[in-house]
Order: structure tokens, then C-alpha cells, then sequence
């Protein structure tokens, strides 16, 4: 299949456009400039734009099978070129012949505090402040669905593996301060997947030409005080952590501190839809991998 990625060079990106490759997929990704090179070496092509710049990728996605919005943005700036890859791509999908996929990628922020365990259809009515603005943004594009255009919204956990992930702050804050430093009272579930599983989730997404909303999540949704702690031992500092106050943590992250003091239990009742399993084990078996991978992404 001939598959349009943008955010391709990012931390979930990269790890999917590598994933679609080595299955023999085609793959095109939207990047900056300096990043091309970086792409065109592994075999994916690369297209120079902007995601608020339509013109500069749009005919070129309008190409393709199946089209990935793997870009993450929180800022102001961010969510209004969010809307317009969206935009984009749902646009560039509806063009020619032949059957399209557009897939949209959100987050289990969305769902706020689940109270106890949720799935696909959990509402999206309380979702952080942070991340509000992708509930219309996910109803667009389940909306924009038709017996052509095929469309999907994936929700990841907690992302975690190599240097890109907010995971990675429990291992450097260990390292620097010899403690693992979380917000609040550590006593919230978070949900968990391994970026090289997640990147597996899309490529089974694609490949089934599903539609609707996927949990990408690994099954298991630890305490935050035991996945800080597993983090600090496997750092070497022998589980020791610190919790650092939310108002604290506030002054200095703003609305991101309230998504890590978030309470979820999220589950998938969809993924043997696709065919997909989690081949990582969850993250406090893995902690000790997934700091080894940190620590070689460092160089």
C-alpha cells in the first residue's frame, strides 16, 4: 500500500513509517527541511511542508491509500495546524478513484479521569484541559467517514522507549537527582505501550482498513508511584523516588502536570479486531529494556 505520514520523523512517527517499510509498504512522509535526508535514508520519501501549509503536501497525499496524522501538537500554534492537516488529508482522501483510510491520532487524555476501567466507547464529555480540543478534532474525522473513506482515530497510552517519551523524565530525573521524580500522590493508573508495539497497532490498522475509535494500550495500567520506582531501580538507585507536589509541578509544565496526575484505567475490548497483541511485556517488567534503550538513544 502507498501510505502519506505526517509528524514522520517524531518519536511515534518515525517508529511507524520504519514499521509500514520493513512490511513492504510504500511510505511518504511530511517533514521540515532539515529532516529529509534523515528520512529518504530509510527508504521513505520524503515531502518538504508545513502541516499548516496545505499546499506544500496536500496533492502529494492525495496520492496515496491510506493517510496517517502521526503529528503531535499541544501548543496554540499546534492545535490550529492540527486542524489543518486534518483538514488536509480528509480532503486529500476524498479525491480520485478507489478506496481511501484516513487515521487520526488522539490520546487517552481525552477520556479525563475514567474511574475505574474504560474502552472504545467511554465518552470523551470531561477530558483535560490540555487536550480538549481533539475530541471535535477525533469527531471530525469519524464523521467524515464514508463506504470509500475509511476512518479511524487511535488513542496510545503512555508511550515509552528510547529518548522520546515523557517516561524518559523518570530515568533522567534518577540520574541527575538519584531519585525518580512524579507528580502528585502516585496513586493514579497509567496506561502503558511500547512505541515499536504501537507502531505494529498502525500498521494492523492500516493493513484491516479498520474504522472507529482503537485503544493502543498494552493491557496493564500500573500505579504511578510503582512505574517511578521501577524506573529508579533500574536506573541503580534502588526504587528511591520523590513526589513532587501537582501546584509545584504546575508552575513549571502548566496543563501537561494535570495530565500526569490523570487517574486510567483504559483498556481495549477492539485490538483482536486488527489481529494485534502486545509483544512487549508491560512497563514494570520492562523497565529495565526500556532503560538500556534509553540510555543507547542517548548515544
Amino acid at each position: 500500500m502507498r501510505v502519506f505520514v505526517t509528524g514522520a520523523t517524531g518519536f511515534v512517527g518515525n517508529a511507524v513509517v520504519r514499521e509500514l517499510l520493513a512490511a513492504g509498504h510504500e511510505v511518504t512522509g511530511l517533514v521540515r527541511l532539515q529532516k529529509a535526508k534523515a528520512l529518504d535514508a530509510l527508504g521513505a520519501r520524503a515531502v518538504v511542508g508545513k502541516m499548516q501549509s496545505p499546499e506544500s503536501y496536500r496533492d502529494v497525499a492525495a496520492e496515496h491509500d491510506a493517510l496517517i496524522h502521526a503529528a503531535a501538537e499541544y501548543s496554540a500554534e499546534g492545535v490550529l495546524a492540527d486542524r489543518s492537516a486534518l483538514d488536509t488529508l480528509l480532503d486529500a482522501a476524498r479525491e480520485g478513484n478507489g478506496e481511501r483510510q484516513v487515521i487520526y491520532t488522539s490520546g487517552i487524555w481525552v477520556l479525563g479521569d475514567t474511574h475505574g476501567p474504560v474502552y472504545e466507547n467511554a465518552p470523551t464529555d470531561h477530558p483535560a484541559a490540555l487536550v480538549a480540543w481533539r475530541v471535535t478534532h477525533e469527531q471530525i474525522a469519524l464523521e467524515a467517514a464514508t463506504d470509500r473513506l475509511a476512518t479511524a482515530v487511535i488513542r496510545p497510552g503512555m508511550v515509552y522507549g528510547g529518548s522520546g517519551s515523557l517516561v524518559a523524565r523518570y530515568f533522567e530525573s534518577a540520574e541527575k537527582h538519584g531519585a525518580s521524580q512524579y507528580v502528585g500522590e502516585g496513586r493514579n493508573h497509567v496506561p502503558f505501550i511500547h512505541v515499536e508495539d504501537l507502531a505494529r497497532f498502525y500498521r494492523a490498522v492500516v493493513e484491516s482498513r479498520a474504522r472507529g475509535v482503537f485503544h493502543a494500550v498494552d493491557g496493564e495500567c500500573p500505579l504511578l508511584e510503582d512505574v517511578a520506582r521501577a524506573a529508579s531501580e533500574a536506573a541503580g538507585k534502588g526504587g528511591a523516588t520523590r513526589s513532587v507536589p501537582l501546584e509545584e509541578a504546575r508552575q513549571k509544565m502548566g496543563a501537561m502536570a494535570d495530565c500526569l496526575v490523570l487517574d486510567q484505567t483504559v483498556l481495549s475490548r477492539r485490538h483482536g479486531d486488527i489481529g494485534w497483541q502486545p509483544r512487549r511485556s508491560p512497563f514494570l517488567q520492562e523497565a529495565g529494556r526500556a532503560f538500556a534503550e534509553w540510555q543507547a538513544s542517548r548515544g
